[in-house]
């Protein structure tokens, strides 16, 4: 169940900041380091973060613009 809840921590971290609090929660749970490096290659290959895009749009904003 420990395990579970860290997963849960590591997948709402949306910040750098966060992350790296929910990497220290999960190490106390007990969660082996390996283990979270896996989860967290999975998260990033399986759900993009948000920020790509928005920074993405802005982008082609600004080359119309010219």
């Amino acid at each position: 169940m420990a395990h579970e809840i860290a997963k849960l921590l590591l997948e709402h971290a949306g910040t750098f900041l966060e992350r790296k609090e929910a990497i220290r929660v999960a190490v106390s749970l007990g969660m082996p380091l390996e283990e979270i490096r896996a989860y967290l290659d999975w998260l990033d290959t399986f759900q993009p973060h948000k920020d790509p895009p928005d920074q993405t749009s802005a982008g082609h904003e600004e080359s119309g613009a010219e």
